[in-house]
């Protein structure tokens, strides 16, 4: 996650608070060359997905506040998007079985779900995604070394 949080760091710095998914996929398609644009809209989405970027108004603003540096050898490649897009379809089925286990809707799920993790705070959506399912009593077991996996990434 905190890989994400320094995109997100480095795009802002770069093209201010406000900011699109157009002007996204620019600074990490066009203008440093790190990534294709079909890449850079899986980024953008996995941020929004993720949380660290949030809708006002017409575009999207972080949802932290950073401060300190970006590393000066920081740099995102389709590898490391790659591993974050396998993470966005853990928290997806998870949420698919949670919704038809329970019989809930996927927006109550997902409300409850970021409740979890805003109270709790250090913790990824995935996370708060087992714990809902664990207060829910569904069973998903099956994802827990999945998780795992990515928290020790």
């Amino acid at each position: 996650m905190e890989t994400l949080r320094l995109a997100v760091m480095s795009v802002v710095r770069s093209m201010g608070k406000r900011l699109n998914e157009d002007s996204f996929v620019r600074y990490f398609s066009y203008t440093k060359n790190w990534i294709s644009p079909a890449y850079s809209r899986k980024l953008f989405k996995i941020c929004v997905d993720s949380g660290l970027l949030k809708k006002d108004g017409d575009s999207y603003v972080p949802t932290f506040e950073f401060s300190g540096t970006i590393p000066l050898d920081f740099r995102i490649d389709e590898k490391t998007v790659d591993k974050y897009t396998v993470q966005g379809e853990i928290f997806t089925l998870m949420l698919d079985k949670l919704c038809r286990v329970r019989r809930m809707g996927r927006r109550e799920a997902l409300m409850n779900i970021n409740k979890i993790k805003k109270d709790a705070r250090y913790i990824n959506i995935e996370v708060a995604t087992l714990i809902f399912c664990k207060v829910n009593n569904v069973d998903c077991s099956e994802y827990y070394d999945m998780v795992e996996r990515r928290l020790v990434v």
